[in-house]
């Protein structure tokens, strides 16, 4: 058999493959291709920044995690926010590698449907006959994602959507989600065929009502910049600041960008160019305005901040060395995120806060594994290739799996976790959540921690 190349190798195509099924990589990596998606623009209006933060979020996660996407949408829409500002709807979805569509007629029928509120009627007879059409909502701070049976008798006016970015972002990667579960079809997974929701303002409280999201950090510093970096980095760059150049950003990565981080990174194109992490994610935010600073060395143990420090630190590393100096660099509010640890939980989300009630170096989960921890569990599809490192990560060919929509999720929650102090509600020391059973569990804030916040734009 020969093995894919690390550096090429689609990583969420290897997460496709369900145990057993396929027995070579390369029958993954063909089952993958003929994977496809629709996303459906809906009839509310284009110039709204969360409609306009749901569609490219839907489109750009879609064309990560299956063969072929299709995009219902007006092209000749200008987008008035985010990554693809001053650019039309249809120059974004040429760009990721999506294509877009007049209408449902030529999609096959057997491919999902993520639906961004109320279809257009000429649209509607054209989706009923469907085997799974997800609608995604948003308002407030609540993302949701329902399946619509019948598109018949569903009351339009509840398919609006609101104006609260965060929640949009994060309902579109959700939708994303439910709809990549739906064609894996694993044993047991209902994904696809059940209503979901998640209240980024309380997690652990659904139907609270949270206020307007009308403040965010000042400053933030983002540590890794690979799958959960670059998330961290698209949610930021669709947040409502009216002057983004008073909102430092710094970027710490010392690694290259290859071509298999597309599918999991945001930010990096299908065949990227020879460059650092730190410069594709730092022209990005640039080219919207924000104040980037660069950092391309590892976290040290004698890095300090002082006192007066004012940055959000956000981590998305793969290693236990660099999460244990967290508490001792100084940082006034520091969110770790970290995902799942192979096929059966990539969609496992768990975010830890510091100041906490232990510093980090003393996290029980983080302390080196004992001598002898058994390996993976081996199946046919991954044999050549899994294994297990000291942090618990399935490596394929030395290289992490995942799924770009996961790390969106991700990143909505540890933006919501930064910012939720500041408008009057509870930080959470440690979230534990699990897309696929949807089971969360969250510990309140021992420290409080309130970060120099920036009033955004409101409408």
């Amino acid at each position: 058999m020969n093995v894919p190349d690390k550096d090429t190798v689609h990583r969420t195509a290897l997460l496709g493959a369900r145990d057993g099924t396929h027995p070579t990589i390369e029958a993954a990596l063909d089952a993958h291709a003929a994977t496809g998606i629709a996303v459906v623009a809906g009839t509310q209006p284009g110039r709204q920044a969360a409609y306009q933060a749901a569609l490219c979020t839907a489109m750009a996660t879609a064309a990560r995690a299956f063969g072929s996407t299709r995009v219902v949408a007006d092209g000749d829409d200008v987008l008035t926010a985010g990554p693809y500002r001053g650019r039309t709807v249809a120059d974004a979805v040429a760009a990721e590698g999506a294509t877009l569509a007049a209408d449902l007629q030529d999609i096959p029928a057997h491919w999902p449907v993520v639906l961004l509120g109320a279809p257009d009627p000429a649209l509607r007879e054209r989706l009923s006959p469907r085997r799974v059409v997800l609608r995604v909502a948003w308002k407030g701070w609540t993302a949701s994602v329902r399946p619509v049976m019948g598109l018949a008798d569903e009351n339009t006016e509840s398919m609006e959507n609101g104006e609260d970015v965060l929640a949009a972002l994060c309902a579109a990667a959700l939708g994303v989600h439910e709809a990549f579960g739906a064609v894996q079809a694993r044993p047991g997974s209902d994904a696809g065929y059940r209503p979901i929701s998640l209240d980024l303002w309380s997690p652990t409280e659904e139907g609270t009502t949270g206020p307007p999201f009308t403040h965010a950090p000042a400053s933030w510093w983002l540590i890794g910049l690979g799958h959960l970096g670059q998330a961290n980095a698209w949610v930021l760059s669709w947040l409502p600041y009216p002057d983004p150049t008073r909102v430092r950003v710094v970027l710490q990565d010392v690694d290259t960008a290859v071509e298999a981080n597309h599918s999991t990174g945001m930010l990096t194109p299908r065949r990227p160019a020879q460059v650092r992490k730190t410069r594709l994610v730092a022209a990005h935010l640039d080219a919207l305005g924000f104040d980037t600073h660069i950092i391309e060395q590892r976290l040290h143990p004698t890095t300090r901040v002082p006192p007066e420090d004012t940055h959000v630190a956000l981590l998305g590393v793969d290693n236990l060395e660099t999460r244990r100096m967290i508490s001792a660099v100084g940082w006034n509010l520091a969110i770790d995120a970290g995902l799942g640890a192979g096929p059966a939980d990539f969609n496992a989300i768990q975010l830890r806060r510091f100041p906490a009630a232990r510093p980090s170096d003393h996290v029980p989960a983080w302390a080196d594994p004992p001598a002898g921890t058994p390996e993976l569990p081996r199946n046919s599809a991954f044999d050549d290739l899994s294994r297990r490192d000291a942090c618990g990560a399935v490596q394929l060919a030395g290289t992490a799996v995942g799924a770009a929509f996961v790390g969106v999720i991700a990143a909505c929650l540890t933006l919501a976790e930064a910012t939720r102090p500041l408008l009057g509600g509870t930080g959470l020391d440690v979230l534990s959540l699990h897309l696929g059973s949807a089971d969360l569990e969250a510990a309140p804030a021992s420290r409080p921690s309130i970060p120099v916040a920036v009033q955004l734009t409101t409408h």
